[in-house]
Formats: structure tokens, C-alpha cells, sequence
């Protein structure tokens, strides 16, 4: 690297998650180092009062995010090695021209985040503990009269909701609604509509209706099942809150693709599940995930 022409920018890491505090009445506190030259570059990241798990039932890491062409990407860094004194460092050589190998640049992301990630269970979310705006070499950061965005919050309301049901998933019915499952999923069947983990009022009439949802997950995502037909008007809240996509019940796949039948006897007849994404990281409601473009389940 040559040392005349690094460029340095430090990033100030803010607590997110006072559960993983070393000591709970102190705060949370970090920075990364970023230099770069060219195709090389070096992200030094210090955190202070992080809580240390003997056991290693956590371990922490160093992730970037952010929006390119409206999809979020996500590039886990690498681990954090902690002290048993809450003291915790790491470093990493990147090449901020295709940070991923797949071609994403240092500047498609937005920003770092320190996440607890669970070790002993595999559908735990991770835990956001610290984060920072990520600014490339060069740019400037956001003026400080850039509006405050609060809807983390309501992200963290929904994906703890989730992990809620993920905790008590025990309480409830195994099932199989499907014939074909684009999500991949493994889902329960939900009698309490309290339980409902977003907001949607949309919903709250064919839960009460039908009596239950759908709540299922895999490693990406959790997932919410509302039952309806392939009606406009049977979609929660028009898709906007989320259920964009829908699928037919088991035993019901093969008629719904009888072109014998005319679509709209079809659709009185049929009965599915409207289904809503949400990221198992952020608790961000998303798109479904790993859809063949050709899937004819989509909402148009």
C-alpha cells in the first residue's frame, strides 16, 4: 500500500442493544478504522463494554449493509475476538473496489454494523449491538440536519415479535399448507390473532374469519401466512404492508392451474395463504425471497 495516497476515514460505532453490555449502567462503544488505496484497504474495529460469553454462546461480528438498484446486500466481514473483560478487536484486509467477489464496492454500502450471533441455535436472529454510518474514502457524511429516521424501531418491534414466536413455536400446530412451497419454510398454525407479530389492518378480518395464521421460517426469513383467496380485495391491505405474495393451499395447486375452468370460478373456489417476508436480521418486511421468475404465485 502506498502511504501517500491512503485515504483514512474513522467511523464512530453507537450501542443499538443494551442485553450485551459487559457492564449494564455503562455504555456500549466502538470505531472502525477505514484506509483504503486503490483495490486495497484495511477496516480496524475496536469495541469497548461488550459482553463476554464464557461459553461461547455468542460471538460477534463485523457486517455491512446497503441499498443498490432498491435490493439490500449484506457482507459479513468477519469475527470479532473479544476479552473476557469486554475489550474486543479485528482486522481486515478488504479491497473496497469488490468488497464480496461479486462485484459490490465498498460504496454500495452504507453501513457497518456489529451483530451478537447466536452459536447454539441456528434460527435465532442476529442482534444489532453496535452501528455506524459507513462513509466511503472522499465523501462526506450526512449533514447533521438530515431528518432522523425512527423506523429501526418499528423493525426491531416486529422482528422481536417474530423471535417471540419462534421461542414459543412449541405452543403450536406442526402443518403443511402446501403442495409446493416457494418459501421453503417450516410453518405452524397460529389460533391467537394477539399473536400477530406485524401491523397490518388488513389482516385482522380473514384471521378472524378463518380463526388462525401461518407463521413459519427458514435461515433468512420468518414468514406470515394470512388465509384468503387470489382476490384484490382478499389481499391485506393491497399488498402494501407486506402480503405480496400468495400461494394455494395443499390440494388445491392442480385446480388452480385447470385452464378448463374460467379464472374467476377458479379463484371463488381455490383458497390460499397471502404471505408476507420478514428478515430475520433487520425485521425488515420484505419481497420473498429466491422466487423463479417465472413463479405464476406472485401478486401482479
Amino acid at each position: 500500500m502506498d502511504f501517500t495516497n491512503i485515504s483514512k476515514n474513522p467511523i464512530m460505532l453507537k450501542e443499538e442493544n443494551k442485553r450485551f453490555a459487559f457492564e449494564r449502567d455503562k455504555e456500549i462503544r466502538g470505531y472502525i478504522k477505514l484506509e483504503t488505496d486503490g483495490d486495497k484497504g484495511l477496516m480496524v474495529v475496536t469495541v469497548e463494554n461488550v459482553k463476554f460469553f464464557p461459553r461461547g454462546e455468542y460471538s460477534y461480528k463485523l457486517i455491512l449493509t446497503g441499498v443498490k438498484k432498491e435490493k439490500r446486500h449484506y457482507h459479513m466481514v468477519g469475527n470479532i475476538s473479544l476479552s473476557a473483560y469486554g475489550k474486543g478487536e479485528g482486522s481486515f484486509r478488504i479491497n473496497p473496489r469488490d468488497l464480496d467477489g461479486q462485484g459490490l464496492s465498498l460504496r454500495d454500502f452504507s453501513t457497518a454494523i456489529i451483530a451478537a450471533m447466536s452459536m447454539v441455535n441456528h434460527r435465532e436472529a442476529l442482534h444489532p449491538v453496535l452501528s455506524g454510518e459507513l462513509s466511503a474514502p472522499g465523501e462526506k457524511s450526512a449533514r447533521p440536519s438530515t431528518p432522523k429516521d425512527y423506523s429501526p424501531f418499528y423493525n426491531r418491534f416486529v422482528l422481536e415479535n417474530c423471535i417471540g414466536l419462534a421461542k414459543e413455536q412449541d405452543r403450536f400446530t406442526d402443518i403443511l399448507p402446501f403442495d409446493h412451497d416457494l418459501t421453503g419454510a417450516t410453518w405452524k398454525k397460529v389460533t391467537d390473532s394477539k399473536l400477530f407479530p406485524i401491523i397490518s389492518p388488513g389482516s385482522k378480518a380473514p384471521i378472524a374469519k378463518y380463526g388462525h395464521f401461518l407463521f413459519g421460517w427458514q435461515d433468512t426469513h420468518y414468514f406470515l401466512g394470512v388465509p384468503g383467496r387470489f382476490f384484490p380485495d382478499e389481499q391485506p391491505d393491497g399488498g402494501k404492508s407486506g402480503f405480496a405474495f400468495w400461494q394455494p393451499i395443499m390440494g388445491m395447486e392442480e385446480k388452480a392451474q385447470d385452464g378448463s375452468l374460467p379464472v374467476d370460478e377458479r379463484r371463488k373456489e381455490i383458497y390460499g395463504y397471502w404471505i408476507a417476508a420478514i428478515n430475520r436480521f433487520n425485521g425488515h418486511i420484505e419481497e420473498l425471497p429466491h422466487i423463479p421468475d417465472n413463479s405464476s404465485g406472485r401478486s401482479k
